[in-house]
């Protein structure tokens, strides 16, 4: 299992690397976010740990550039950062990833998120698998698989957005200011649960 560290605290980032190779993962470290897409497709990782606040590109901007590349599109990536999520981030971004993670963070948080993150990979690939021997072409399987990450995600932007609106409540006054944008999240979540309860009724 290849895991690539994008990461420019260069402190963090090596204690983080000491942390996952102990755990017996292939671990390597990129500091230099302007680095990373070619790093990404130099290395082929199975899972990227992304951080947001960088320069002179975000994480944001990173996950753009990989999402983009036809050739790294379905790269599983997990924000490790120590910056919140807003919810305008949780619209744009949040179907865009296969996980959140907030540090700083204990050693068996970290260990946690990329079990976690396995454990979805093989699930999908298993997905995938099923659906190619059933006979479906690669782009129908393949669309098996991609529904089950995503629909871990799911999950946590549901989660996320209940967290937003119970914060809401204990601050009145600021409940007008969002609620175009958690309208605009809860369509996106409908939206593609919807999707997703259509591709599974196709997927074996």
């Amino acid at each position: 299992m290849k895991i690539l560290i994008i990461d420019d605290n260069e402190v963090l980032s090596g204690l983080y690397e000491k942390i996952i190779a102990g755990e017996g993962y292939e671990i390597s470290v990129e500091n230099k976010s302007d680095n990373a897409l070619e790093r990404i497709r130099a290395e082929k990782p199975d899972i990227v740990l992304l951080d947001i606040m960088m320069e002179p590109l975000s994480g944001w901007e990173v996950l753009e550039q990989v999402r983009d590349d036809p050739d790294l599109h379905d790269t599983l990536v997990i924000i490790l950062t120590g910056k919140m999520m807003t919810i305008e981030e949780a619209v744009t971004y949040g179907m865009q990833i296969d996980g959140f993670v907030l540090k700083p963070l204990e050693k068996s948080m970290l260990v946690t998120a990329i079990q976690d993150a396995i454990t979805i990979l093989s699930a999908s690939e298993e997905r995938y698998r099923r659906a190619a021997e059933a006979g479906m072409s690669a782009d129908d399987a393949a669309l098996c698989q991609r529904m089950y990450r995503k629909r871990c995600m799911l999950e946590y932007l549901k989660d996320f957005i209940g967290k937003q609106e119970r914060m809401l409540q204990i601050r009145p006054g600021v409940e007008t200011e969002y609620n175009d944008i958690i309208l605009e999240l809860k369509r996106l979540i409908e939206r593609n649960a919807d999707e997703f309860d259509r591709i599974e009724k196709i997927c074996p």
